[in-house]
């Protein structure tokens, strides 16, 4: 009889504790879900009143993010969780303070203090605090993975994004051109899809980064769910490439294509075979379907506006800084250097305009503003941004980043193709508040490593 209500409480028990760890796994989905929904959120109000870095409101997780560092480090004495990501992320960060604080100083010792309303000490501190928040940001996203036991309950997570993705571009196609714009940090008329987001050209890689996680984690679902769950996010996809009028999206993914050919080529694979049959299909119907109004776009920009003279040409400062300067300029003096070459940028492609495509004239109006000025001073490309602030050092972190990254995704076609489009992308984007570049490293770092075989095991159990 003892024994028989010893069992009944135990068994009691068990359950009590199971029912305690579900609802604990459930608020940890809940909360991931908010995070990945502020994560895509890129054009929050808060710009208006601190600056770019509340274009996203991460920023306003980093209280949370250092008060779950300071707990970690109190609980295990070391510091947790860590990784080869984070770690060339953290050396990176040493680096760019050294060199900042190195080209400050001889600013300083010129007499040289400020550009424009902008401290050149503030500004590299300022600078440097996005770099510290995407190194947290990455950090936090490994410890919330690392809490989740169930890649089911992982899975639901991203699929309830992609709904909330689907939902808000529905809207904005019902609702052009004044869709949720309160959402938003202006609140002029929008004529493409571009979410959440400041503009269309900036909304290509959520789309990506999501979809191929959750095609990725819908392989712990039956044959029947994961079956469905392709269909559906394959038909997301679509529906976004079709509404879409972001031309860098377009060629991207064009050349993402290409890539994948390259990779395919070993037919020694039936599955690689098949896998560069299609990738050939797509990218002929995707030439066919979208080369002339691609072609016509560009046309169009040329001749009309600024935007592709803007990105060439702050590309081409970064580069002619750091040919004068291979070791980077860091993040506070990149201001008084960026002018510098202003001239010599507007000079190489009026020379190149005239060759390539017979343009005489080109419509420098918006790079001229750059002179004399510190608003939005930077180069239209995450890449060379972060070259030209670290110099050869961004170079070899890249490369480092890639390689990294590449080897650990090599097996798994679908996080492969959508590292390739994001390693692309960043020549077109910016990085500092782009969030989703960072959540498909964070992702990639921690589930195709050890990491992953014991979360796997978890998963499991649960």
């Amino acid at each position: 009889m003892l024994e028989s209500a010893q069992s009944f409480l135990s068994q009691q028990h068990k359950e009590e504790k199971a029912a305690a760890e579900f609802r604990e796994q459930l608020l940890l989905a809940a909360y991931l879900v908010i995070l990945l929904v502020l994560t895509m959120y890129q054009d929050f109000p808060l710009v208006n009143m601190i600056g770019e870095i509340g274009r996203s409101p991460i920023i306003l997780l980093l209280p949370l993010f250092l008060f779950c560092e300071i707990a970690l480090l109190a609980k295990h004495k070391k510091i947790t969780h860590e990784s080869k990501l984070q770690l060339y992320l953290l050396v990176f960060i040493l680096y760019l303070s050294f060199v900042s604080i190195a080209y400050i100083l001889a600013e300083f010792l010129q007499g040289s203090y400020s550009y424009g309303s902008e401290n050149l000490l503030g500004k590299a501190i300022k600078v440097l605090i996005y770099f510290v928040l995407i190194l947290l940001y990455i950090r936090h996203l490994q410890l919330v993975f690392s809490k989740i036991n169930s890649r089911k309950m992982l899975y639901g997570c991203f699929m309830t994004v992609i709904g909330i993705l689907a939902a808000i571009m529905m809207v904005e196609l019902a609702s052009m051109p004044n869709a949720l714009s309160f959402m938003h940090s202006g609140s002029h008329p929008y004529w493409r899809v571009r979410l959440l987001t400041s503009e269309s050209s900036t909304t290509g890689s959520i789309i990506v980064v999501y979809s191929a996680i959750a095609v990725y984690l819908s392989q712990s679902l039956g044959r029947f769910g994961r079956t469905l769950s392709i269909v559906l996010i394959a038909s997301f996809f679509m529906f976004y490439l079709m509404v879409t009028g972001s031309k860098g999206f377009l060629v991207v993914s064009l050349l993402t294509m290409l890539v994948t050919m390259i990779k395919f080529l070993d037919f020694r694979k039936k599955k690689n075979f098949l896998l560069l049959i299609a990738a050939v299909l797509a990218a002929y119907f995707f030439i066919a379907y979208f080369s002339g109004g691609l072609i016509s776009s560009f046309t169009n920009d040329i001749e009309n506006y600024t935007s592709s003279y803007t990105r060439m040409g702050t590309i081409l400062i970064a580069i002619l800084t750091v040919f004068h300067n291979p070791l980077g300029v860091g993040t506070g003096a990149y201001l008084t250097y960026f002018e510098k070459h202003v001239a010599d940028s507007v000079g190489i492609m009026s020379d190149f305009y005239y060759r390539v495509f017979g343009i005489s004239q080109i419509n420098v109006a918006e790079m001229l503003q750059y002179s004399g000025s510190d608003k939005n001073l930077g180069v239209k490309s995450g890449f060379f941004q972060w070259v030209m602030f670290g110099g050869i050092a961004a170079v070899l972190f890249f490369y480092q980043l890639a390689k990294h990254l590449i080897v650990k995704v090599k097996a798994n076609s679908i996080l492969f193709l959508a590292l390739v489009f994001i390693l692309l992308s960043l020549l077109f984007i910016a990085l500092e508040i782009k969030y989703e570049v960072w959540l498909l490293f964070a992702f990639i770092s921690f589930f195709m490593s050890g990491s992953d075989r014991n979360h796997s095991d978890r998963s499991r159990e649960a």
